[in-house]
C-alpha cells in the first residue's frame, strides 16, 4: 500500500471520527434530560443516518489500516524469529490469518451496524 495515503487517510478518518463524536455529544448536551420521544426524532432524520453510516465506513476503515500496519510490522519472520525459529517459517500465513480474521470482523461489524441503523 501507499504509505502517504495510508498517512492521510487515517488522519482524515480520526478527525471525521472526532468531528462526529463532537456532533453526538452536542446533541446529548442540549437535550438533557434526554427523552425518548427527542432521540427517536433525532435518530430517525436522514442526516443521522447518512452521517452515522458514514461513520461506521470509516472507523472500520481507521481500525483496517492501524491493523494493516500492526501486522507488517509485528508478524513478520524477523520479528517472529526473536520468539522461535518455527513461528520465523510461518509468519506469512500468521499475517495473512491475522489480517483474513480482522477483515471479517470488520464487514460483520460493518454489516450489523447498517443494518440496525437503517431498520
Amino acid at each position: 500500500m501507499i504509505g502517504s495515503t495510508l498517512f492521510y487517510v487515517q488522519r482524515f478518518s480520526a478527525v471525521y471520527l472526532l468531528a462526529y463524536t463532537f456532533w453526538i455529544s452536542a446533541f446529548l448536551i442540549t437535550n438533557n434530560p434526554l427523552e425518548y420521544k427527542t432521540w427517536t426524532v433525532f435518530t430517525n432524520q436522514i442526516d443521522f443516518l447518512v452521517l452515522t453510516s458514514i461513520a461506521a465506513f470509516v472507523s472500520i476503515i481507521h481500525a483496517f489500516i492501524g491493523l494493516w500496519t500492526i501486522g507488517t510490522d509485528y508478524f513478520t519472520s524477523r520479528t517472529l524469529g526473536f520468539l522461535s525459529m518455527s513461528f520465523a517459517k510461518y509468519a506469512d500465513v500468521i499475517r495473512g490469518t491475522y489480517t483474513f480474521f480482522f477483515s471479517l470482523l470488520g464487514l460483520s461489524i460493518t454489516t450489523i451496524i447498517l443494518l440496525t441503523i437503517w431498520s
